[in-house]
């Protein structure tokens, strides 16, 4: 803590002794103060005689919140041996105060023959004693003789020096956040804005909820409690990354215990902050609206003044030659189309958009300078009927590599005893890979490695022999709409993700029910029995109702799993909801019979699928329970009904719609949804754009995620402080996701294990911080 101390007595803080410094005229022979060696054992001697001595106590370390007593014992062992009233200094006592101890009487015979003293020493601390002794002793207090009539007489004078030096270190802890106690406290607390508690949080286990109850009165929220929840507004505060990392893990690197604000978590467990976005993927569809000439006349356009056509012919030379540009440009264009066909097979009538191109070159160049003679076959590029994939010249086809060229590529990258080439930029991509890490073939088949690294961010598989790639993240989107379109008539519009290979199934669903069915196989269980959408929906009519009260409802509920009783809204709700979002699979037949049956072991088993699901990102899972011993699950991206969101806080996929109006053309179209109306308002061209996401378990753009190491359990009290420091810490236009802390690391029941917390619970925490009035202290 930082002392005050106002310096007119300069550094010395003994009062005794600087007035004895500062005696003038006659009066500085009359007075002297000497220091008596104190040693360990705490024996000390006056081994002169003395006139008119007063012997003290003197503080050689200032105090904090420790009382000191001290006792002297003068002539000890011998016959006039007197043990003397303790001596006594108070919490927060300066050093160099000090305290009389023994006047000898001088009335009669002002000298006093030479003699011993002994001093013990006891510190106090929050009502626990131990006796000091040793170099501690002598490092805690020592003793010092002032003689004279005239020192007697300024000691006196002086003594409440030491009282108001000792009661101004007093206010100036009790002003600061870790010795406030008390009133002190509440007077922080309502500078803030932040009042103690008078009530504490509780959780009932048999409804499940969580509320605040009052204490019993005088009973109030301890000093030590409250100080710690004040200290969340008593620092400067950034909403930086690095300023919540220290809040809420305190200095030191990763591996180092827990020293911030929540030093108090078991094992000393530490807060990751996950900030690794999922990216949006983005495609554009071009409609007519009223001529399709608009249509024709702007690609046409395109081709003769954008785009990039890297085949070798007299009439690519020519287009590239009528363009209005300087000639440098020109010559730098020239230039990258040549280098283009050094690495890849065009056609003469291919094109494609001027930033793939040079995505591509940049694929290319580092190909060469890895010593590389591999050429890809482009089969498609810009056209005019491809789809929003291709009619911008936005993507390309090319030749999947074989595994022996991509074998040889990664070989080549990681050898770090290549002759390095005269291509800086080829050389600093290579670095650039090689640092990023380079999968193995059979992780890596199409080289995403070498493509991203390059500037092309998507590599789809379309089929066994092709991929598709672009400078775009489209991760393979694709809208489907008409070419043209009439005034003022509704026009339907799609946008799907394809999975690789694009065999029509939503991405994320294909890749993650397949991920879970190898798990599930994996760990000894029967294989499930994926159905097609057709064979699904046929399924699903034939649904029964049941009753309420059956066995399977509580495996079902143990599995976290909602039960449908009346399947009739259901299936209505399923059927509206599109093919591509939803899959079905039927459970293994001794599975959903157990489960029928209400075993608990079957629940479990359930419980464990049900995390894979969750684990592959997938958003909702809903069991029917068909005729026949049979269960189905419906799995999806998106909310189901009657299960809502039941494997994550939010769906995993989602669409946003925009248009863009050229040559005069606009329309109107439906914001959201994986499909939508469009309708033009007026004739021209519109540029009906998707803008999507698919959540893989990263963070959302302007968002991170709080997250603790498994096992770690936060109490109500530990959750409450955490929600109410990430709100001060959360900076404008963030989201802070805690989905996964209030889900697997609060332990309601205080039984060391983490409980789910239900959506009406989540949000169930008392405010820290509440606004200031006028006024209002004593509410505070």
């Amino acid at each position: 803590m930082t002392d005050i101390r106002v310096p007119v007595d300069g550094a010395d803080p003994s009062v005794e002794r600087n007035l004895v410094d500062q005696l003038e005229g006659p009066y500085p022979g009359t007075v002297r103060r000497v220091v008596v060696p104190l040693a360990g054992t705490g024996a000390a001697a006056v081994d002169w005689t003395s006139r008119h001595p007063l012997l003290t106590v003197v503080l050689r370390r200032d105090l904090v919140e420790e009382t000191v007593r001290v006792t002297v014992t003068v002539d000890p062992g011998g016959t006039g041996e007197r043990v003397l009233p303790p001596v006594v200094f108070a919490p927060w006592s300066a050093a160099g105060a000090s305290v009389p101890a023994y006047a000898p009487d001088t009335a009669d015979e002002p000298l006093v023959a030479p003699f011993t003293v002994a001093v013990t020493a006891e510190r106090t601390v929050d009502a626990a004693a131990t006796t000091v002794t040793g170099t501690a002793l002598t490092a805690l207090a020592e003793l010092a003789v002032v003689e004279g009539n005239l020192g007697r007489l300024l000691y006196l004078v002086s003594y409440e020096k030491h009282r108001l030096r000792r009661a101004a270190r007093e206010v100036h802890a009790y002003r600061t956040l870790a010795h406030a106690r008390r009133d002190a406290l509440d007077r922080i607390g309502a500078d803030v804005g932040v009042a103690r508690f008078v009530d504490e949080l509780v959780h009932e286990p048999a409804s499940g909820e969580v509320y605040a109850r009052r204490l019993a009165a005088p009973a109030h929220e301890p000093d030590a409690a409250y100080a710690h929840r004040l200290g969340l507004y008593r620092r400067f505060l950034l909403p930086t990354p690095g300023a919540v990392r220290r809040l809420l893990n305190g200095p030191g690197a990763d591996t180092d215990p827990n020293a911030g604000l929540f030093a108090d978590l078991p094992g000393g467990a530490r807060f990751t902050l996950r900030e690794d976005d999922d990216r949006f993927a983005v495609a554009i569809r071009l409609v007519a609206v009223g001529d399709p000439q608009h249509r024709t006349n702007f690609l046409a356009h395109l081709r003769r003044d954008r785009l990039v056509l890297p085949a070798n012919t007299p009439p690519n030379n020519t287009v590239h030659a009528g363009r209005a540009l300087p000639a440098s440009r020109l010559a730098e264009v020239t230039a990258l189309r040549a280098s283009l066909r050094q690495s890849y097979a065009f056609d003469s009538a291919h094109a494609v958009a001027p930033p793939l191109a040079a995505a591509l070159d940049r694929a290319g160049r580092v190909c060469r300078a890895l010593g590389s003679s591999i050429v890809w076959q482009v089969t498609r590029a810009q056209d005019d009927t491809g789809g929003s994939r291709y009619e911008l010249g936005l993507g390309v086809d090319v030749s999947w590599p074989t595994p022996a060229q991509a074998t040889d590529l990664r070989n080549r990258v990681l050898d770090t005893a290549r002759t390095v080439t005269a291509d800086r930029t080829a050389e600093a991509l290579i670095a650039a890979a090689r640092a990023a890490g380079v999968p193995t073939v059979a992780a890596d088949g199409e080289l995403a490695w070498l493509w991203r690294v390059c500037g092309v961010q998507t590599a789809h598989r379309i089929s066994t022999t092709r991929m598709y790639l672009s400078h775009l993240p489209t991760r393979g989107l694709a809208v489907t709409a008409p070419l043209s379109a009439a005034v003022g008539a509704d026009t339907p519009v799609e946008a799907q993700f394809h999975a690789p290979g694009d065999p029509g199934g939503n991405a994320l669903l294909l890749a993650g029910l397949t991920a879970a069915a190898r798990a599930w196989t994996d760990a000894g269980e029967p294989a499930w029995t994926p159905l097609t959408d057709a064979a699904a929906r046929t399924r699903w009519a034939a649904v029964p109702t049941r009753p309420a009260g059956q066995p399977v409802d509580a495996a079902l509920a143990a599995a976290g799993l909602p039960a449908v009783r009346d399947p009739a809204p259901v299936v209505a709700a399923l059927n509206r909801l599109p093919d591509e979002l939803v899959e079905t699979i039927e459970l293994p037949a001794a599975l959903a019979a157990a489960l029928i049956a209400g075993q608990p072991a079957a629940a479990d088993r359930l419980a464990r699928l049900v995390g894979l699901l969750r684990d592959q990102h997938l958003a909702a899972a809903l069991p029917l329970v068909d005729t026949g011993n049979r269960v189905l699950l419906v799995c999806g991206v998106v909310g189901l009904p009657q299960a809502g969101l039941n494997l994550a806080e939010r769906r995993a996929t989602g669409f946003r719609w925009y248009t863009v109006g050229l040559g005069g053309g606009t329309a109107e179209i439906k914001a959201v949804g994986a499909r939508t109306t469009l309708r033009p308002t007026h004739a021209g061209l519109v540029a009906v754009v998707a803008l999507s996401y698919v959540r893989t378990g990263r963070t959302d753009p302007y968002e991170f995620r709080v997250e603790l190491p498994d096992s770690v359990a936060l109490t109500l009290a530990q959750y409450e402080r955490l929600m109410n420091a990430l709100m001060r810490v959360c900076p404008l236009g963030v989201e802070i996701n805690t989905f996964g802390i209030r889900r697997d690391h609060v332990d309601l029941d205080a039984d060391g294990t983490a409980e789910p917390l239900r959506p009406a619970v989540a949000r169930t925490f008392r405010t820290f911080q509440q606004r200031r009035h006028r006024g209002v202290y004593d509410q505070l």
